[in-house]
């Protein structure tokens, strides 16, 4: 899922920076410390990662912290909105996790609504619309900005087309959803599968588009991701794949799209198409942006400048790269658990608790009606784009003993980096965040399939199969292992 506990937030940033540069050095000396003071930290974003950092510092010091972000709230669930959009969720009120009081009682300065236009790294000063603000200790935690394909002159999205970037966007949304009878939702990975679902709860006309062949094309499998494509067509959901949306200019009068030869009407649109790191404020300062396209940071979450890093500026959370624990590759990760985990990680090295942060397996997990799924680790289709050679293992089972009410169907797909757990992919209508967690941990330990073979489980009706759906995934990963060993030897080696 998306970022939790906050939203996917950014300082703001323009591209008027550079006119404005040559006077920072000048107003620098009138805000000059007259005095000793307490370190001053400042965080760029009020989302989850910033956030939890702010609160991380306040626990373990006495430092001034000022968080700068240009949304409207802070300190709320973003992976909560797809819920009070289906309003199995009273209100929006309820998503936030920390109301203001508590960041005023704990001396956390939270200036909202205030965009940042630079970053002065020599003089450590960051400027914003409102004013300048000296640091000692910096925490770059700008998060995402959706991905729009479509553009316009104004490059503003016309009436009727919507984003959930922020709190605010998920309350404008559900305000225009009381009057719509059908809506499309462009985007096939989880956020669009989960507002999907939500909408259907409510009577809604859905129509679900992605340009990819598969839902969740970059998380599952496509035997995995049919597996949810049949369940959102039993919601009620009208699901194309592979086909490209256009959004006319005038949508809010004609109320219709375009796909192919084809026109649906549609009252609303929500663009699902995912998100890009907001990089641009610490590009323009001179900070290394790396091939996947987020910032580069050491394991200390240190930003870099040449060929340094910096040991005052921390940058993390989704504007900030990771290293893959499978392939050892940087990406993006754009977990809230990944973003509080860096956000301890900065909060620590802030305050002189020496901590580092390592590679991830990103174990994920999502609701679609009554279907969970999730996975962890390595795709059949990322091994392929990283030329890596993988055996799968396959099995379907059930969640309880067959003959316990309310058993629920379970599968499980695993994938096997020469003998080690490298990724698993699972869904059903129980119990999956569980095992999730337990083949992530797998996949840390290096677990081979011999050892999962001789995995012990545990029984009861109500609960599980006597013969877990994990192990028949196993057995099927090793027949697949002896196959592929079979077919690579000789001709005479076989008759051996």
């Amino acid at each position: 899922m998306g970022s939790d506990s906050g939203a996917k937030d950014t300082g703001g940033n323009s591209r008027t920076a550079g006119k404005v540069q040559e006077g920072i050095s000048e107003k620098i000396s009138t805000h000059a410390r007259t005095e000793k003071e307490s370190t001053k930290v400042v965080i760029i974003g009020g989302g989850a990662c910033g956030m939890a950092a702010a609160t991380k510092i306040r626990r373990q010091s006495d430092f001034n912290i000022i968080v700068l972000s240009c949304d409207s709230h802070t300190a709320y669930s973003h992976c909560g909105i797809p819920f009070v959009l289906g309003r199995e969720i009273e209100n929006f009120e309820k998503l936030i996790v920390k109301p203001p009081d508590f960041f005023r009682e704990n001396k956390i300065d939270v200036r909202l609504n205030e965009k940042v236009i630079s970053i002065d790294l020599t003089g450590q000063v960051i400027l914003t619309g409102e004013g300048i603000y000296h640091f000692d200790k910096l925490v770059i935690a700008t998060g995402s900005l959706p991905f729009i394909l479509r553009k316009s002159q104004a490059n503003i999205m016309p009436y009727g087309i919507f984003t959930l970037r922020t709190l605010a966007d998920g309350m404008l949304f559900g305000k225009a959803l009381e009057t719509a009878r059908i809506v499309c939702i462009v985007g096939g990975g989880t956020i669009g599968i989960e507002c999907a679902s939500a909408l259907t709860r409510r009577g809604i006309k859905t129509i679900l588009i992605t340009r990819n062949k598969d839902l969740l094309s970059r998380q599952f499998d496509s035997d995995m991701s049919a597996i949810v494509r049949a369940q959102l067509k039993a919601l009620g959901v009208e699901v194309i794949t592979g086909e490209t949306v256009l959004l006319p200019e005038n949508f809010w009068k004609q109320k219709t799209i375009l796909v192919k030869d084809r026109q649906f009407p549609a009252d609303l649109v929500l663009l699902a198409t995912g998100v890009k790191p907001e990089t641009c404020l610490a590009e323009e300062a001179g900070i290394t942006i790396g091939k996947a396209g987020g910032i580069v940071v050491n394991e200390m979450l240190q930003v870099k400048t040449g060929e340094k890093f910096l040991p005052n500026v921390y940058a993390g959370g989704e504007c900030a790269e990771v290293t893959d624990l499978v392939t050892g590759e940087q990406r993006l990760s754009q977990l809230g658990t990944t973003a509080r985990h860096m956000a301890d990680v900065i909060g620590n090295n802030i305050t002189g608790k020496h901590s580092t942060f390592g590679p991830l397996a990103d174990p994920w997990v999502a609701i679609a009606g009554n279907l969970q799924f999730g996975g962890v680790g390595l795709t059949s289709g990322e091994a392929e784009r990283q030329g890596i050679k993988v055996v799968t293992g396959f099995s379907r089972g059930r969640t309880r003993a067959s003959y316990y009410p309310g058993r629920k169907d379970l599968y499980v797909k695993l994938l096997f980096k020469g003998n080690c757990l490298a990724g698993a992919q699972l869904a059903g209508g129980e119990g999956i965040k569980e095992r999730i967690d337990a083949l992530s941990l797998a996949i840390r330990k290096k677990t081979t399939v011999k050892d999962l073979l001789s995995l012990e489980t545990c029984y009861a009706p109500p609960v599980s199969m006597l013969v877990d759906p994990l192990i028949p995934a196993v057995k099927s990963a090793v027949r697949n292992m002896r196959e592929i060993k079979a077919n690579e030897k000789s001709p005479d080696e076989k008759l051996d």
